[in-house]
């Protein structure tokens, strides 16, 4: 497998006899070590002692990577594609394009969590692969706004606002995030500035050299449906009054 080139200037890329990595130079002595010795990082992470475990598509473990606090994925595929072919891909690994963009939005103002490393295994003509990503503290909006003791009154609508906020400069850096909705947005609550607010799987993200007006209301709209999706089965809780609080912020200077 050749190495993509193209990847930020604090990256290590290098290859193995069954494919590919690309690290965060300050964890890559870990990776080669994972790797080299337990045959994948995956493998590795889920072997280390008081790693913890968390449950989604797939499990996924919580170690330090070389001293980095980190959430190690076996990267799969969702939705009817994943029938098929759960974890095998065609192509460039996805990760490289989750560097670059992880990378790019941090840049535009958009906190994602950093990825610090990515191992690649070659399997026929694609590849199976393994992801690190920092470790970032917080909930999915889902899980605060429909869980136990949602933020009420001024607090909640700073929340919704900090929301709106964090997605119209996603628009501004000329990007859309096909899966924008409320599983893909982790917020941590009680910070002294206000509430934290970072997007999730932005390796699906697509960038335009302008994203217009009809690109953001569609995108906007995908963020609604899933709005009102958790609204049909939990019960209505986001109200006229939690929207118009995400809109003063999506319309704010950013």
């Amino acid at each position: 497998m050749a190495v993509p080139a193209a990847l930020p200037p604090d990256y290590d890329t290098w290859t193995f006899d069954r494919g590919y990595a690309a690290s965060r130079r300050d964890v890559a002595v870990a990776v080669r070590h994972a790797v080299e010795t337990q045959g994948s990082l995956y493998g590795w992470a889920g072997r280390e002692s008081g790693r913890e475990v968390f449950h989604g598509r797939g499990e996924a473990y919580g170690v330090a990577l070389g001293g980095v606090p980190a959430v190690v994925r076996h990267a799969r595929r969702g939705g009817v594609v994943a029938r098929f072919s759960e974890d095998w891909f065609f192509g460039p690994p996805r990760f490289l394009r989750e560097i670059q963009v992880a990378r790019a939005l941090a840049e535009a103002g958009v906190a994602t969590p950093d990825v610090l490393a990515g191992v690649a295994y070659a399997a026929g003509l694609g590849n199976r692969a393994d992801v690190a990503t920092a470790r970032a503290e917080g909930r999915d909006l889902a899980a605060v706004l429909f869980g136990d003791a949602p933020p009420t009154g001024p607090g909640r609508a700073t929340l919704l606002a900090a929301v709106g906020r964090l997605v119209r400069r996603l628009h501004d850096a000329g990007y859309v995030h096909p899966d924008l909705q409320l599983r893909n947005l982790l917020v941590t609550v009680g910070e002294p500035a206000g509430p934290a607010v970072m997007l999730l799987d932005v390796d699906t993200c697509r960038r335009f050299v302008r994203t217009r007006d009809a690109k953001r209301r569609a995108n906007l709209a995908r963020f609604y449906r899933s709005w009102e999706k958790w609204n049909r089965r939990r019960g209505p809780r986001l109200t006229a009054e939690d929207r118009a609080a995400f809109e003063a912020g999506y319309g704010a200077p950013a």
